[in-house]
């Protein structure tokens, strides 16, 4: 047993032990001879990078071990909710296939059964079939992160039994019972549980010195000034690279290249540690070689402000002109040499310097005569290119046009337009004004004759003229007349006669039956047999129940004026005043909540839309039953119909099928969210908490969440939503029990493919009538309008009932007694 345990120690202690000393070509301690199996968790509880540093765990020891098959072998199973066996004891001699079948492993991703696994293990691992020697110690280290879905207590003593000793390694989630009852005595060298993968390698220090004795490095004041390595009841001090151990054995000195002269810098070595490194004086810089140098060129920096040339010296540089030009006292800008300034020009107008040279030049607006000294003023109108419509003008750089006598200048500054005298606003015209050359003279519009004024207009009276031909009326309009009708009466298609309003004819007389039109009115007639009402209009058969679709499931029984249902005896009339039921108490406000990610897939989203009609089949819905709201949720959450939006199976079952699949990502707590703030408010539909509806949720999905749902489940069951939660597929058992209300056998449903979703609707019991319900039935005011009326109706009801039992039993007394006068 001792040798098993510091055999184990060494496979866990080797991470930390490599990282904190100096790693050497062999490992530090050999064991015998030990069969080594992982047994390692690949539940879909366990994250990728979760999964990879387990990986990394077994690849990091195997690299450390003395692997051999006269040395350590060692195999692998993965287990989930079956068992794969990796690879076997007797498989691979070296450590480098062993990586690669590691590094090959896919996670089965589905249930945790740990106890299969132990007896897997038990029974085929550790079998000589599969490599397992004899009189070598057989260890297995089983890594989980979760509660085991099965039994493992016997299965793991009887693995002890059989001479396998097992190191349970617990990590976040997993159960420290469950590991206790896995793992051999003592617990405490044979139970580990850490936070994370990540801290899986932490626990291993703590087997190193059962693996090699005492490390004096650790238990002793070495005095090593660097470095301390362990030897057998021994040590030596070490320095670090570029030192020197002291003759004291325990202290270190640097070694100074630059001052044994053992370098080849040009002109500067800096000494470091076992090393060095060069320079350069000022003004030089060091080359790519790292150890010549060479005279900086402040002018290929690009700063240096020259406008010409720049020329480079030691630790500076200096600016130079280009011939023709002279330096100025910034000593890096340069002029040209100014030749009009010497005064020898004769320019009449101005000078111009030039590179060595100069000439004259004019003013804007004149040209330079022949003797290039003189000037003299551009005519520009007599480039004929001026344009003018009317007259052209030469003045001082250029020209401008002038028009004649009654014309004004275009904006063009080219063309002219005649003066328009209308435009002055003093003509008094009505209508139109016309100029002319000028002056100006009043037109009307057509339709209109000009007055005697010569300014104001009137409209023609084509009624004046006494052929209009117009039956009522004559009506003068702009260039013509329309004909009137008097009041009550309608123009006809001639647009002269007239006939009197049909109002019948408009089709809002509301008659039941017949409509009378009479001048500026109509009056209503029933057909014989009806009674025109005293709204005028509706007509009423004394006998309405054949008359009117009157709906009723059983009876339908005419009174006055009206008539009402009746149901047959031991059934009850429904709130609708129709139909007959033996329950009144299947009154629930129920949303569904349905997962449309893209992992569902269309064929199957047809049969979640198939599985919700299937639950709303089994619902007695009505406005004052059972309302019922639906919810599909992905990346983002949709109502696809409120609580009370519909009221009838048919309406609901219609909407469902109607419903288009979102295709997208799972987001289950925000599902929630929205039916906790919204689904179950009045606004949506929800009846009032004080009438005692009970308000059920029902979450079905296919995957695992991409939100967090702990805190929307556990507020949905604190608002009083009872929750069922039904899940397909690659659905995550933990999500589901989270979701679902107590106890939680009777409120969670899974099934591993989408076919047999029918059968979980089947088992799903949401109608609260009778004993099924949970919920307390709706307690009406006796005094209330609707109480009153349904007391009425079951109240007709009953007297009709005996009212046609006793007239069949006064039929047979008067049968009875023609038969005593016959006898007589």
């Amino acid at each position: 047993m001792t040798h098993v345990l510091v055999y184990v120690g060494v496979l866990i202690a080797i991470m930390a032990a490599t990282e904190a000393r100096p790693k050497s070509a062999e490992p530090k301690c050999k064991s015998g001879p030990v069969d080594l199996v992982f047994i390692i968790d690949g539940s879909r509880s366990v994250r990728p990078h979760e999964f990879e540093t387990m990986r990394k765990f077994m690849i990091d020891i195997i690299h450390e071990m003395d692997i051999g098959l006269e040395a350590t072998r060692v195999g692998v199973v993965q287990y989930s909710s079956q068992v794969q066996n990796v690879f076997s004891l007797k498989a691979f001699s070296k450590p480098a296939q062993m990586v690669k079948a590691i590094n090959e492993i896919i996670p089965l991703a589905q249930g945790t059964m740990t106890g299969l696994a132990i007896r897997y293990a038990m029974s085929v691992a550790f079998s000589a079939e599969e490599g397992a020697r004899p009189n070598v110690p057989h260890v297995a280290v089983i890594v989980t992160d979760g509660r085991p879905q099965d039994r493992v207590a016997e299965v793991a003593a009887a693995a002890r039994e059989s001479g396998i000793e097992i190191y349970a390694i617990g990590v976040a989630r997993a159960d420290m019972t469950s590991l206790r009852a896995m793992a051999s005595p003592p617990f405490e060298d044979h139970v580990f549980l850490v936070e994370s993968f990540d801290l899986i390698h932490q626990f291993g220090l703590q087997f190193q010195d059962k693996l090699c004795g005492m490390d004096l490095c650790l238990e002793s004041d070495h005095g090593c000034e660097h470095i301390c390595e362990s030897s057998p009841g021994s040590y030596h001090c070490l320095c670090l690279p570029g030192y020197t151990l002291n003759e004291d054995g325990k202290t270190c000195t640097p070694i100074d290249l630059c001052a044994e002269g053992k370098h080849d810098c040009q002109q500067i070595c800096i000494a470091s540690p076992g090393s060095f490194t060069c320079d350069c004086n000022t003004g030089y810089t060091l080359n790519d070689d790292k150890r010549t140098c060479t005279m900086i060129d402040y002018c290929s920096f690009g700063n240096d402000s020259c406008e010409h040339q720049c020329v480079s010296v030691l630790n500076g540089f200096n600016c130079r002109c280009q011939e023709g030009f002279s330096l100025n006292d910034d000593l890096k800008t340069c002029t040209m040499i100014d030749y009009c300034s010497f005064g020898n020009d004769s320019c009449e107008h101005e000078c111009v310097s030039v590179l060595q040279s100069f000439y004259c030049q004019c003013r804007e607006g004149y040209s330079l005569n022949e003797d290039e000294t003189t000037c003299t003023m551009i005519d520009y109108c007599s480039f004929g290119n001026d344009s003018c419509e009317h007259e052209c003008v030469s003045v001082l750089k250029g020209f401008h046009c002038r028009c004649n006598d009654g014309y004004s200048l275009n904006d063009d500054k080219k063309t002219c337009t005649m003066i328009d005298y209308c435009s002055f606003g003093n003509d008094s015209c009505e209508h139109e004004c016309v100029s002319v050359l000028k002056g100006f003279h009043c037109i009307c519009n057509d339709g209109y004759s000009l007055n005697d004024d010569k300014k104001t207009c009137t409209m023609i009276d084509y009624c004046s003229f006494g052929n209009d031909s117009c039956e009522h009326e004559c009506v003068s309009v702009l260039k013509g007349f329309n004909c009137r009708c008097k009041d009550g009466y309608t123009l006809n298609d001639d647009k002269k006669t007239c006939t009197m309003i049909d109002y019948c004819s408009f089709g809002n007389h509301s008659c039941d039956h017949h409509c009378v039109g009479v001048l500026n009115g109509f009056y209503c007639r029933c057909n014989e047999g009806y009674t025109l009402q005293g709204n005028g209009k509706t007509c009423q058969s004394d006998n309405l129940c054949n008359t009117v679709e009157h709906g009723c499931e059983h009876q339908c029984v005419s009174t006055p004026g009206s008539y009402h249902c009746i149901c047959p005896e031991g059934h009850v009339l429904q709130d609708d005043g129709k139909t007959c039921g033996t329950c009144r108490s299947s009154n629930i406000d129920l949303v569904l909540l349905i997962d449309g990610s893209k992992s569902v897939r269309p064929q199957n989203f047809e049969l979640v839309k198939q599985f919700v009609n299937q639950v709303v089949d089994q619902l007695d819905i009505s406005p004052k039953g059972t309302r019922v709201g639906l919810v599909q949720y992905s990346s983002r959450v949709r109502t696809e119909f409120t609580l009370s939006m519909y009221q009838t199976k048919e309406e609901i079952k219609k909407a469902v099928m109607n419903v288009e699949y979102m295709e997208k990502g799972t987001m289950t707590g925000l599902a929630l969210k929205h039916m906790v703030e919204n689904s179950f408010t009045e606004a949506d539909g929800a009846r009032p908490a004080g009438k005692n509806i009970p308000r059920v949720g029902l979450v079905f999905t296919d995957g695992r969440s991409q939100d967090d749902i702990q805190e929307w489940a556990k507020k949905a069951k604190e608002a009083g939503i009872t929750m069922y939660a039904v899940g397909v597929g690659k659905a995550v058992e933990d999500e589901l029990r989270e979701i679902a209300s107590e106890p939680v056998e009777k409120h969670f449903f899974y099934s591993a493919d989408f076919t047999a979703i029918s059968q979980i609707a089947e088992n799903l019991k949401l109608n609260v009538c009778a004993a099924e319900s949970q919920g307390e039935i709706e307690v009406k005011n006796p005094c209330a309008c609707e109480s009153l009326v349904e007391f009425q109706q079951v109240t007709m009801s009953t007297l009709d009932q005996l009212t046609q039992k006793l007239s069949a039993m006064t039929k047979r007394l008067e049968v009875l007694e023609n038969q005593l006068l016959t006898r007589k």
